[in-house]
């Protein structure tokens, strides 16, 4: 069995150049992506847009009736709202990064 040799602390631009026009190509990518139909992006368009309307709406509540979440008795229940609190706000902040945000809400 071969060993994996270790990650090097730096590269040269010329040797990275190198390794980039000797990788194999990926076409699956470019087929697939242009394969998609207009329509299927359309649809995927609309169910973000839902999507991140609802869950803007669900922090929105779950901030202002944050008196009805103290009343809970179990600890674990806080833990599992807060933990969908921090993975919900991570989607949305993904969903600004990738752009999709921008052109859903008509933002410039």
């Amino acid at each position: 069995m071969q060993e994996i040799p270790p990650v090097p602390e730096s590269i040269s631009h010329k040797k990275l150049k190198k390794l980039f026009s000797d990788a194999r190509k990926d076409f699956n990518a470019t087929t697939e992506h242009s394969s998609q139909t207009s329509e299927e992006k359309q649809k995927l368009e609309n169910l973000l847009l839902t999507w991140a309307t609802s869950s803007k709406e669900l922090l929105r509540a779950l901030k202002e009736e944050n008196h009805c979440l103290s009343e809970l008795k179990e600890a674990n229940s806080l833990l599992a709202l807060g933990a969908m609190e921090a993975h919900i706000n991570m989607a949305l902040q993904a969903l600004k990064a990738s752009g999709k945000d921008d052109r859903l809400f008509g933002k410039s």
